[in-house]
This record gives structure tokens, C-alpha cells and sequence, in this order.
């Protein structure tokens, strides 16, 4: 069973603000080792994002001008990625024909990313190749913080990281591929305790 991880840096949080990074990691769940892996800066109008968020997304006007690449062309190898990792099988209502789509998961991926992701795609008239239903991190990590009484000093991936993996979360926080990395190993550390508990 396939899982495509993913994150979205944006230039603020409101729904108007640009997307100007995507990156995602599949993964073999049972293992979670790493399958394949896609990054893609993306270019946006500077006016539209808030300065606060670009810093701290480590923007870098001249990284972006070298190697960000247009909202449709990023999304759509981004679709072509998720094609290669598509292993659910659907029917289509309207044809009663088969077909796959991949799994998606991420950190706060259902009320952030996925929206935006679904909204692209729907504002493009372009088929997303994958499920519905977004797996979040962010809420499993909460189910597995309450069931241990813990309280944490926020729910902020690198926070969560650290307490899950005993690790020190690194200064990589918003840069989507380091995100996506650091949602996989919690993700990890939860599973290997949804397995002992089983």
C-alpha cells in the first residue's frame, strides 16, 4: 500500500495566498521507505503573498526566478507523479468504468493542503488523480497525544516531530520536501506504536 505525502508552502495563510511550493514523497506504508520523490517551486506575483510568510518560507527571489516554474505546469507533473503511485481502484459514476488514484496524506493536509490542492485542480477543470479523502497526520498525532494525557506546547509539525521521533526538528521547517520528510517519520513513529498496541 502506497501513501504520496505532501506539502504546500504558501505566501500566507489566507485562501488568496499564492502556492509557491510543492513537494511530495511516496511511500511503501508497511516500510515507510521512500519510493520517489517530486519538488517543485512555483512561480507567483510577490504582491499577492505577505512578506512575513515568504520569510519565513526561506523565499529566495533569485531561487524562484532560476527554478520555479509556472501553477499549471507544476500541477500537472504533479498529477503525472501521483498517476505512477495511483493504486486505489474507483469506478467512475458516470461510466461504471475502473480506474486508480493514489493516497494522499499530509500535516494539517485536510483543512490546508488538500483544499488547496482540490481547488487548483477544479479551477484548472483538470482531474486530480487521487482519493477524496486526505489522511492527516496532525489529527492522528492529536488522537495519539490525548490517549497518553500529553499536552504539548502547540500542535506545530516541528513541535509534534520532536516529541514523536525524540529528535531536535532541524531549521528546514518550510521548506515543503523537509516538511513532507518530517510528517513521514511521525507518521512512522505512529504506526510502529499502532502495531505494538495491536
Amino acid at each position: 500500500m502506497r501513501f504520496v505525502f505532501f506539502d504546500y508552502e504558501t505566501g500566507g495563510v489566507l485562501p488568496t495566498h499564492p502556492n509557491i511550493q510543492l513537494a511530495a514523497i511516496a511511500v511503501d506504508f508497511d516500510s515507510c521507505k521512500e519510493l520517489d520523490t517530486f519538488e517543485r517551486k512555483i512561480r507567483f506575483d510577490e504582491k499577492s503573498a505577505d512578506p512575513e510568510a515568504l520569510k519565513m518560507n526561506h523565499y529566495s527571489r533569485e531561487l524562484w526566478e532560476r527554478e520555479a516554474v509556472g501553477a499549471v505546469q507544476a500541477h500537472a507533473e504533479f498529477a503525472a507523479f501521483l498517476k505512477r503511485h495511483a493504486d486505489v481502484q474507483m469506478i467512475s459514476k458516470r461510466t461504471g468504468a475502473p480506474y486508480q488514484v493514489a493516497r494522499l496524506a499530509g500535516y494539517n493536509a485536510a483543512t490546508f493542503d488538500g483544499p488547496r490542492l482540490k481547488d487548483h485542480f477544479s479551477g484548472c477543470n483538470a482531474f486530480l488523480p487521487a482519493h477524496p479523502f486526505v489522511m492527516d497526520v496532525l489529527q492522528w498525532a492529536a488522537w495519539e497525544l490525548q490517549i497518553r494525557g500529553a499536552r504539548l506546547e502547540n500542535m506545530k509539525l516541528g513541535t509534534v516531530y520532536q516529541y514523536f521521533t525524540g529528535e531536535p526538528a532541524g531549521d528546514g521547517a518550510h521548506d515543503a520536501l523537509h516538511d513532507v520528510r518530517s510528517t513521514i517519520a511521525v507518521a512512522r513513529c505512529l504506526r510502529e506504536r499502532s502495531v505494538v498496541a495491536a
